[in-house]
């Protein structure tokens, strides 16, 4: 706070200063410091104010004044002018507190405040406003409301581009996660496939020696069986990898019917599962733009982890369907009511290797969500769990909208 009466300075000096100020201020407690400065300089006001609009309320962030205004207050929109000039989207002037109703008189008591001005900022949209305060009856000439709008549009621009640049932040920070994933996923890969093939060697090399020993019919048996679980096993580990080879490839997205590829998987899935009742829905017309292979592989382990999960039931229903579709993004989710899971597990399912029931009751290789997972990060996108011990399973992701058909 300024305990002095500050004059009126150059007005292009001050808006000159002042841009290039807020051209390099990197966080919003510099703008409002910056922005109530120069109101003061380019008005000769005795008090500024900075307020943001925080839904139907205005906070007051900031302030440069004689004397104590409501730094730190939250008031409703309605309840104050600043409100009334973001609400209506236009400057007020009021050259006597005491005599406009749009004043909130209780307010003002104890301040030095006898006239004001107050602007929104950005008048589109306003995501704010700032206001001029003069201890004694005054109205600002044309000049004078000229450039406190003129200071309002420039911090307009500025808070935008620090949204971005924090948009642009979040971001990089979400591409560092994908990417940490990404390394961990293919790490548990590489020590998968390591810790598999070294026993696995061992293993169909002695039943090999044991085959030839033809004088010892029961071990040759025995030693058969031991290479088909071997084959068995290899050809797992083999898919294992081509999950990674496929998920290591660049994208190839196109404009896909994704309902027409879920359907095609849940065919299969019933066809597999013909002595059990599930209850499969697709929501029709679902259409998004991206990796036809990727997007078959998401859906397979998504879906057969929901087939997988409901073998307890009499009768399973699943279902996936669009909940929301942007310009952008498409977000789907996939329910189920099978087994489901505590809460407190839910982050992590997506992990490589994590499996939260036995093999016995519920047979797998814990890397179906994972890659699911990965599918939908390399699409820029995210996919979220919720469920209940008990009573089901709900799967939310993302993926790039397609956009209209072409014509």
């Amino acid at each position: 706070m300024d305990g002095k009466l500050v004059s009126v300075v150059a007005a292009p000096d001050v808006m000159t200063r002042t841009v290039d100020a807020l051209s390099t201020a990197t966080n919003l407690t510099e703008v409002t410091a910056v922005v109530a400065r120069a109101v003061r300089e380019l008005t000769g006001a005795d008090g500024a104010t900075f307020v943001l609009r925080e839904d139907d309320q205005c906070f007051y962030a900031d302030e440069n004044a004689i004397g104590p205004l409501w730094k730190g207050s939250r008031f409703p929109l309605t309840a104050c002018v600043s409100g009334w000039a973001m609400l209506h989207r236009e400057t007020v002037i009021i050259p006597d507190i005491y005599s406009d109703d749009r004043v909130p008189i209780d307010a003002y008591r104890a301040t030095f405040v006898a006239s004001l001005c107050m602007t929104p900022v950005r008048a589109s949209d306003p995501i704010g406003a700032i206001g001029a305060y003069w201890a004694e009856s005054h109205v600002p000439d044309a000049e004078q409301v000229r450039r406190l709008e003129v200071l309002a549009n420039t911090t307009a621009v500025t808070l935008e581009n620090l949204e971005l640049r924090s948009a642009i932040t979040r971001r990089s920070a979400e591409r560092d996660q994908m990417a940490a994933r990404a390394d961990e996923l293919d790490a548990t890969m590489h020590s998968l496939v390591h810790d598999l093939r070294g026993p696995l060697s061992a293993m169909m090399g002695f039943a090999e020696l044991i085959t030839e020993d033809r004088t010892a019919p029961t071990s040759a048996t025995y030693a058969h069986a031991v290479l088909r679980a071997g084959e068995r096993m290899s050809a797992q580990i083999e898919r294992m990898l081509s999950i990674y080879r496929i998920t290591a490839a660049p994208l190839a997205p196109q404009r896909l019917d994704l309902s027409a590829i879920a359907r095609s998987i849940a065919d299969e899935l019933l066809a597999r599962n013909r002595d059990r009742e599930i209850d499969i829905r697709i929501e029709d017309h679902v259409v998004v733009c991206a990796d036809p292979v990727l997007v078959q592989l998401a859906l397979e382990n998504l879906l057969g982890n929901a087939v997988k999960y409901t073998g307890k039931k009499s009768t399973a229903h699943i279902v996936l369907r669009q909940v929301d579709a942007g310009s952008e993004r498409v977000l789907l989710e996939l329910v189920d009511d099978g087994d489901g899971f505590d809460p407190s597990d839910a982050s992590r399912l997506f992990r490589p290797l994590t499996r939260l029931h036995s093999q016995e009751e519920f047979p797998g290789t814990g890397l179906g969500l994972a890659s699911a997972a990965r599918i939908v990060e390399l699409h820029g996108g995210a996919i979220h769990a919720d469920g209940r011990k008990g009573v089901g399973a709900t799967f939310t992701f993302s993926l790039p909208a397609a956009g209209p058909a072409p014509i």
